[in-house]
């Protein structure tokens, strides 16, 4: 009977997306979180910024009602009021004007809760008292709610909670509305562990009673005592699934809607949360140090408290997407990536590359604070988020990185998933080794995520098979169970392929999932264990179910190879070399052939020859930042493996197409291997043209220095832009008709460049560098740079005049490490060309 419940889910979520209504805005551009600050919106405000945000190339916004901006009371509109929904249903129809989507937090801040949430359904918690069990709320309290949605959070452990909350939208969310999706933010429902029923359900699910005196004891806990633990987190996990994310997900359906859901923080198996979902959500939460040259890492970033990001986290939502045949794969992106103020592009490319790698392809900004047009700087601002709106100082600057993203993710969406190896997620493990007493446990992508994923046996196995180039997805006993073999390979319920599975190190696995991989080898399945499992989990007549374990046990005794890598490659299974090399990937299938994202994070690799895991006779080579595209030499191996050259600098990226015939086309335009460099030196003139508080006097100098290091004290509080002007001989060895890089070493933060009065472009992310067309480059030379700094400067002083411009509720815009925001005390932020600016030949 499990197997077919197990099936059914599968089943369920894959047509979910099938059955969600087609919707003809772009996915392929970046969409923005879009916070309305009290919801004090007006229809002149709405269309103004729909149109900023439309033409600065965004795909679409996700409304989030937030708290408020003092001295605006009386323009607060209440949570699906009249007012609001009037102006909700404007936005939808500027919106559709605009080719803009909409997507809808189903209620206000986060978690769900309001108003409308009962004491009876409100979330609980158990404690004990002697050898009673008392069940009591939480009364945890909508966090950042909006007006009209302060409340009490709700129970997503109990069925009628969840109906009662989503009949509150039957009620009052305008009928017909032409939102996209409706959104679940990660779960952060403190403290909450029980449900009124929770007895029975265990019960009923788990086969015997719950005696509460066991949930007493914290310390020294028996093998009997561990087990039933872990079965108390089974039964919530099974809870949340059940009766939240899946009616949630009907309920939805029912509205014509899709949903975006990011199930990680809960107590939950991810993966099979995720799965019932249209549009698994990752996050990219804070800040890390990439070995770019010239990346930096906010230093209040405090990654002992909140974790440092990782790519494996990103994995669960889109292993669950590509198991289930859902296209699209979202990411809350650049949460808290710096200090307010002091983000810059260049830090937000890398980040992004590496979303793309773990499988992401629906970028979402976090994000946009709606802020009236009239509205002066710094306008109305988020505490916890990069800001994208029009305030930004990068704002100008935007539609570059919009542009990049479009472009990639126009690939990568229309392609299909293409992993090597299917690693199994021993979830049971964690929750047999969780501290007695720990309850619940929660699944989060921060500082947790070391002990339920990088500290463990399956994080360092699913981390070497990435390090090696094992392109890889992830998968739960549920999800397993729909699994098939065809013509030796595994077969998910949504028809996605795998050639073999792999099991990391497991203590404690159901029997039910060593049944089903033993059915698969017996099918022709390629299975490897790193270890043998060793114990059924759970408790009831655990010790008779481990006795029908061994004869599995020793039926699959000789899969298992600690050597495992060893194994994978006697299998021939596809193997992309390019990761030991130092680049970061990531492989997928289309019409044409094989795919591939390659990008270089790290400071390893410079130029070599590159083996893809794939046949091909030609490969076409894309710059999505550059524009630039051609068609590179391929030599073909006998072993299904082809190598090509390969230039990719640190920061810099491409897609690589195979095709399987000979394609003719213009080669691919590489940059030659650097045999000769000037540094430009000289005189620079610099001239500052836009910005605030006010315009510095012109300066010459023959040091690139921050601006902020030369005589004008007034550049130590500016931000805007600087035009440095130089004006330099060309050498006579240097031939105008060759290739010539024109690289401007550390910019902060982005350069326009010009060369005889020749457009080069902006440069906004590392590498800063360029070619220069052909004969542009004359015997005399006039190189003109605008860069564009960041706003750090300008808050340093309006905090040092004591300028009152915070003025928001709640949490009132705190730091990055969560203390009362104060720029007064930082030292000016370097700003400008810092070089050193040279030509590479």
């Amino acid at each position: 009977m499990k197997r077919i419940v197990f099936a059914w889910l599968i089943l369920w979520s894959f047509s979910s997306l099938a059955q969600a209504p087609a919707s003809n805005v772009n996915t392929a551009k970046p969409w923005a979180y879009w916070w309305w600050m009290g919801s004090a919106v007006t229809e002149e405000g709405i269309r103004k910024n729909l149109q900023d945000y439309a033409k600065a190339g965004l795909g679409g916004l996700h409304i989030i009602p937030i708290y408020g901006v003092k001295g605006y009371e009386q323009q607060f509109l209440p949570f699906l009021s009249p007012e609001w929904n009037k102006a909700f249903t404007f936005t939808l129809q500027e919106a559709q004007k605009l080719g803009l989507g909409i997507d809808l937090s189903l209620g206000t801040g986060w978690p769900y809760g309001g108003p409308w949430v009962s004491a009876r359904d409100g979330a609980q918690k158990f404690s004990i008292q002697g050898d009673s069990l008392l069940v009591s709320p939480t009364k945890q309290q909508v966090k950042r709610a909006a007006p009209g949605g302060e409340g009490l959070v709700m129970n997503p452990f109990d069925e009628t909670a969840v109906r009662n909350y989503l009949k509150h939208f039957d009620a009052n969310l305008p009928k017909g509305n032409t939102v996209r999706s409706f959104y679940n933010d990660s779960y952060e429902v403190y403290g909450a562990n029980w449900t009124n029923d929770f007895l029975a359900e265990f019960k009923r699910r788990r086969g015997y009673n719950l005696k509460p005196a066991v949930l007493t004891k914290t310390t020294n806990l028996t093998e009997d005592e561990r087990r039933i633990w872990a079965d108390y987190h089974t039964t919530l996990s099974e809870l949340l699934r059940d009766r939240f994310t899946r009616m949630w997900t009907g309920w939805s359906q029912q509205q014509g809607k899709i949903t975006r859901d990011q199930a990680h923080g809960s107590p939950g198996n991810l993966l099979d949360l995720y799965a019932l979902t249209d549009i698994p959500e990752t996050e990219y939460f804070g800040s890390k140090q990439y070995a770019i040259p010239n990346y930096r890492l906010d230093p209040d970033y405090d990654s002992t408290r909140y974790g440092v990001p990782g790519v494996l986290t990103m994995q669960f939502a889109s292993s669950a997407a590509h198991l289930t045949g859902k296209p699209l794969v979202s990411s809350e992106t650049s949460t808290w990536l710096a200090e307010h103020f002091r983000v810059s592009l260049s830090q937000i490319k890398p980040i992004v590359d590496e979303l793309f790698t773990g499988g992401v392809n629906h970028i979402f900004y976090h994000g946009i604070p709606y802020s009236p047009p009239e509205e002066k700087w710094p306008g109305w601002l988020f505490y916890a988020s990069t800001n994208y709106n029009q305030q930004s100082h990068f704002w100008k600057d935007l539609p570059e990185l919009n542009q990049y993203i479009e472009q990639c993710q126009q690939r990568l969406q229309t392609a299909r998933p293409d992993a090597s190896v299917l690693l199994y997620f021993p979830v049971q493990d964690i929750w047999h080794g969780v501290a007695a007493g720990e309850a619940p446990f929660l699944f989060d992508v921060h500082a947790n995520a070391r002990r339920w994923l990088h500290d463990t046996p399956f994080g360092a196995t699913a981390q070497q098979l990435r390090n090696h180039g094992y392109q890889t997805d992830f998968v739960s006993d549920s999800l397993l169970q729909g699994f098939s073999v065809k013509a030796g390979n595994l077969v998910s319920a949504a028809g996605t392929t795998y050639p073999v599975l792999l099991i990391p190190k497991t203590q404690y696995v159901p029997l039910e999932t060593l049944k089903k991989i033993q059915q698969l080898v017996q099918q022709g399945a390629n299975v490897v264990f790193a270890e043998a499992p060793g114990r059924v989990s759970g408790y009831k007549d655990w010790k008779k179910r481990q006795q029908q374990l061994e004869p599995i046990r020793k039926s699959l005794a000789t899969l298992v190879k600690k050597d495992y890598p060893s194994e994978l490659r006697r299998l021939k299974i596809r193997q992309e070399t390019m990761a030991e090399q130092g680049l970061s990937f990531l492989r997928k299938t289309n019409a044409e052939g094989t795919l591939y994202f390659v990008t270089n994070l790290g400071n390893q690799f410079h130029r070599g020859t590159v083996r893809l895991g794939s046949w091909a006779r030609s490969v076409q080579v894309t710059d999505p930042l550059h524009k630039r595209q051609g068609y590179v030499p391929v030599q073909a191996q006998a072993d299904s493996t082809s190598d090509i050259e390969l230039a990719l600098e640190p920061g810099e990226s491409v897609f690589l197409q195979t095709y399987a015939s000979m394609r003719k086309g213009a080669p691919w335009p590489e940059y030659p291997a650097v045999k000769d460099t000037l540094k430009l030196t000289g005189i620079w003139q610099i001239d500052f043209q836009e910005g605030q508080p006010e315009l510095p006097m012109p300066l010459a100098t023959s040091r690139l220095v921050s601006w902020t290091e030369l005589d004008h004290a007034e550049s130590q509080n500016f931000s805007g832009t600087g035009r440095y002007t130089l004006r330099f001989k060309r050498p006579e060895s240097w031939k105008t008709d060759q290739p010539i890089l024109l690289d401007l070493g550390l910019v902060r933060e982005t350069a326009d460049v010009r060369l005889n009065e020749v457009s080069l472009g902006k440069l906004w992310s590392l590498p800063y560098r360029i070619q220069l067309p052909a004969n542009v480059l004359q015997e005399e030379n006039t190189l003109e740079i605008d860069v564009t700094n960041s706003s750090a400067n300008r808050i340093r002083k309006l905090d040092e005049d004591k300028f009152p411009w915070r003025k928001f509720y709640d949490i009132n815009f705190v730091s990055i490490q969560y203390k009362p925001f104060d720029a007064s005390k930082w030292e000016p932020e370097p700003s400008g060309l810092l070089g050193p600016v040279v030509l590479l030949k």
